[in-house]
């Protein structure tokens, strides 16, 4: 049985935009029009906002919305992925068009609609909203603060200033200068990878051929350095990872630190969370799990505060 919104104390609504639908929603407990916004943009992956399992149960892909400071703070929005409902089957096959559409400039498009139709509609009236991206969203949210000016601030978690293209020949590199893999060997194998991302930008609209589960489209757009967009905001940025982060770099996060400062520009707060991997999260000598999303919430109020005072 599908799983409505409400309960998980969000309410749906839908953008009807030519042959577009989008859905997104807000959560309902505290929201006021007169709060400042918070819209949260998840990574990669083709799965709904909501999982359900063969037992019945379902549980979200996301839980930023249930942290006290971002109900008292802010008005939370989060939108689902193109094809996708709120709820789906764990087994459920991926949306077809899901695949014919998810890229870049895709996800772009999806968040720029909703913040014109929650301020043509009145649904906000505070002008303070921040767009927080994680992992993939944060190259989504990077490059919609350079087209959407209604965004007052960005926040960039898990993200790289690099091409995603980068972080797989690094992740070899690594492996190499670990010496888990021989220097032919590594080499080789970056070789392969050179081919294989040469392809792909030799067929960037391709919604028919894959690669590690994704379209040559996605890949093509996605390969886009963040740093070349974050460079063109003064809007106030949060940028922050975990020092134990596998997915992506931290070569990455100090390459857009290093730009910044080469460019002389200081709208950029920047964190890393020791011990914290790609979701935050960091599994103590116990197996226990410690959660740094709590103390990065509180760090982001503070500085979204501060921004707010020195303005």
């Amino acid at each position: 049985m599908p799983v409505s919104p409400h309960e998980y104390s969000f309410k749906e609504y839908e953008i009807k935009h030519e042959q577009e639908t989008i859905r997104f929603y807000i959560h309902t407990p505290r929201f006021s029009p007169a709060k400042s916004t918070f819209i949260f943009l998840q990574g990669s992956g083709a799965v709904p906002l909501c999982i359900e399992n063969n037992d019945g149960h379902h549980r979200l892909t996301f839980s930023l919305h249930t942290n006290p400071q971002i109900i008292q703070n802010f008005n939370f929005i989060i939108i689902s992925k193109v094809g996708f409902t709120f709820s789906g089957h764990q087994e459920a096959e991926v949306p077809e068009e899901y695949h014919q559409k998810t890229s870049l400039a895709y996800r772009v498009f999806q968040v720029d609609a909703v913040l014109q139709y929650i301020l043509s509609n009145q649904l906000i009236s505070n002008k303070h909203i921040i767009v927080c991206g994680h992992s993939e969203g944060s190259d989504v949210a990077a490059k919609l603060a350079t087209i959407n000016k209604d965004i007052s601030h960005l926040v960039f978690l898990s993200g790289d200033g690099a091409s995603q293209f980068f972080e797989y020949f690094l992740y070899i590199r690594k492996r190499i200068e670990r010496g888990e893999l021989a220097f032919r060997e590594g080499q080789y194998e970056i070789e392969v990878l050179t081919k294989q991302f040469a392809e792909i930008m030799q067929n960037p609209a391709s919604t028919s051929k894959f690669w590690q589960g994704h379209t040559y489209l996605r890949w093509a757009t996605f390969t886009e350095p963040a740093l070349k967009n974050l460079l063109q905001l003064n809007i106030p940025i949060f940028m922050a990872m975990g020092s134990k982060d596998k997915v992506v770099h931290a070569e990455g996060f100090d390459l857009i630190v290093s730009e910044f400062l080469f460019n002389k520009k200081t709208n950029l707060h920047h964190q890393i969370y020791e011990g914290a991997d790609h979701g935050f999260k960091e599994k103590s000598d116990t197996g226990t799990s410690i959660d740094h999303i709590p103390p990065l919430i509180a760090d982001i109020v503070t500085w979204f505060n501060q921004t707010l005072v020195s303005s």
